[in-house]
């Protein structure tokens, strides 16, 4: 069963991060320098928008870090253009927040961004940011996965044993208008299988993704077509282990060993 509608699509625009957690779903620690160029990413969104009719509750911009991003404003301009009425989200590890120009606040200020920091055990002048937030008008929230300083772990079985069907209705993403991914011109209900390219290429490993477990923005007629593909597990949810997942360890940085995504 699914809804009718979507809650949230994700727009990833920077690969690589300056934080690098340990265990990370989007796998940044092993993925090379990259950003997001502005035509494709107004390529998508302009799709997604035209595919939704504007009617999406929220739009998550995120990485990797997306500050580090040189264009990141010119791509909040671009989402809001498209996305006039749906909440627009900045998701950010709050390192280079504090740093940021006024040019910066005043245009999270015009578009109407929602700032959210992810809050890590890190020496960040979290008080400058509620000051900044507060002084130029901005809404913003302090997120933590389910208590601050936590980290996930959700393992990959790379020999690909499990249960397709019984991932996907033990999975917090399956059956789940909440998370929808894009990624160069592909829909995903899944970050994991939208950037496992980079943990394949750093491990040589060889986990597929098939035809089957994304839509092509392009091909994608109307929005029920979204909702019949997120509604049933795709091939790639063999590489789910499901049961060893795990949500309050301590959070600790990268240590780049296979051991974390495993």
């Amino acid at each position: 069963m699914h809804n009718n509608k979507l809650d949230l699509i994700e727009f990833h625009i920077v690969e690589h991060c300056n934080l690098n957690c340990k265990s990370c779903m989007h796998f940044s620690p092993l993925a090379d320098k990259s950003f997001i160029k502005i035509s494709d990413f107004k390529r998508d969104v302009k799709k997604m928008a035209e595919i939704t009719k504007g009617n999406v509750e929220t739009i998550n911009i995120l990485g990797g870090e997306p500050l580090l991003h040189p264009s990141v404003l010119k791509l909040l301009k671009t989402a809001r253009y498209y996305f006039k009425n749906s909440e627009i989200r900045l998701v950010s590890n709050g390192i280079l927040v504090p740093t940021q120009k006024e040019l910066f606040w005043k245009t999270l200020k015009s578009l109407n961004i929602h700032l959210s920091i992810t809050k890590y055990p890190l020496d960040i002048n979290y008080q400058k940011i509620s000051y900044l937030t507060q002084k130029y008008g901005i809404k913003y929230t302090f997120y933590a996965p389910s208590k601050e300083n936590s980290q996930w772990y959700f393992p990959l079985d790379v020999d690909g044993k499990q249960d397709p069907a019984k991932s996907f209705e033990n999975c917090r993403k399956g059956n789940n208008c909440t998370n929808i991914n894009i990624f160069r011109g592909k829909l995903y209900m899944c970050p994991v299988v939208s950037y496992v390219r980079y943990f394949n290429k750093f491990f040589n490993k060889n986990l597929p993704v098939e035809e089957s477990d994304y839509l092509s923005l392009k091909n994608i007629k109307d929005i029920q077509e979204i909702l019949d593909f997120i509604s049933k597990p795709t091939p790639f949810c063999r590489f789910c282990n499901i049961s060893a997942r795990t949500y309050d360890n301590k959070w600790e940085r990268s240590k780049l060993d296979i051991a974390e995504w495993t």
